[in-house]
């Protein structure tokens, strides 16, 4: 079974962008759009990793992490943070005391999350997601400019 990741971002265009990316990697992806709704699949699915926007509605990214890494059940799942507010060294040492395992200011740099992912995530939960036959994404040749262009215009013609 291919490794669950979690996506909660408010932002339509910065959670499709990371779903497909990740979809095309293997991985099996689900998505909120608020704290609560992140909570809650969070304990449904078990994700292996939640990428977490910092401001969320219902329940703020900081306080969705917090309540992840207090769950019994739910304490070993890796969050990172992401942000397009907070920025800088300073934040950095606060994701820490947050509970968080990682941080990224946006626009994401698509290839160091990748590199994380394969750095933080368990060996045994990426080996499940090894498929000889899936096409995996060149993300040295991905312009995350041009990728969030496009993925603008798609959601504004919805």
């Amino acid at each position: 079974m291919p490794a669950r990741i979690l996506v909660v971002d408010d932002d339509r265009v910065t959670s499709s962008l990371l779903e497909k990316l990740l979809q095309k990697q293997g991985f099996t992806v689900f998505t909120a759009a608020d704290g609560q709704s992140g909570y809650e699949l969070t304990k449904e699915h078990k994700p292996a990793l939640v990428i977490c926007d910092m401001f969320l509605p219902k329940v703020h990214g900081i306080d969705l992490c917090k309540k992840i890494k207090e769950n019994e059940n739910l304490k070993k799942t890796k969050v990172v943070l992401i942000t397009a507010v907070y920025k800088g060294t300073a934040i950095e040492q606060d994701i820490k005391s947050w509970g968080a395992d990682g941080y990224f200011e946006k626009p994401i740099n698509t290839k160091r999350l990748l590199s994380w992912i394969e750095e933080n995530v368990p060996k045994e939960i990426l080996e499940s997601n090894s498929d000889k036959n899936e096409i995996k994404v060149n993300v040295e040749s991905m312009n995350i400019d041009e990728i969030m262009k496009k993925l603008e215009s798609m959601v504004a013609k919805k």
